[in-house]
C-alpha cells in the first residue's frame, strides 16, 4: 500500500483554550505553499517554512520536497501550545467489484 499524501496540513494555536487556526501548509504541485491565516502571523509556520522540517539524524526537509514536507510536518513533534492537522480531502473510497447472483456478462 503507498504511503498516504498529504495535501492540507493545518497550524493550530491551543495554548488560548480555543483552537485556533493560524497556518496552512498546502501542497502546489510539486513544492509545499504557506498560508499564514492570523493578522500577528505566525512565527513557528514561518521558521519551519524558511528554514525545513529536522527529521532523523539532523537532516531537514524543505518546502520544495513537496509531499516528503508535509509528511514531516505530521511526524510527532513535540509541541506544548500548537498542533498540526493534516486536513487533506479523503479520497473516495474504492466500491467493491461485486456481481449480483445472475448478472454475469451475457445473462
Amino acid at each position: 500500500m503507498a504511503a498516504h499524501t498529504p495535501i492540507v496540513v493545518g497550524l493550530y494555536d491551543i495554548g488560548s483554550g480555543r483552537p485556533e487556526r493560524v497556518a496552512e501548509f498546502r501542497l502546489a504541485g510539486t513544492r509545499a505553499e504557506l498560508t499564514i491565516l492570523g493578522p500577528g502571523g505566525c512565527r513557528l509556520a514561518q521558521e519551519w517554512f524558511d528554514h525545513g522540517v529536522e527529521i532523523e539524524q539532523a537532516r531537514r526537509v524543505l518546502p520544495d520536497d513537496g509531499p516528503g514536507f508535509l509528511r514531516a510536518l505530521l511526524q510527532p513533534i513535540p509541541l506544548s501550545y500548537y498542533q498540526l492537522v493534516d486536513e487533506s480531502p479523503v479520497p473516495p473510497a474504492t466500491p467493491w467489484s461485486v456481481t449480483a447472483p445472475g448478472a454475469a456478462a451475457g445473462r
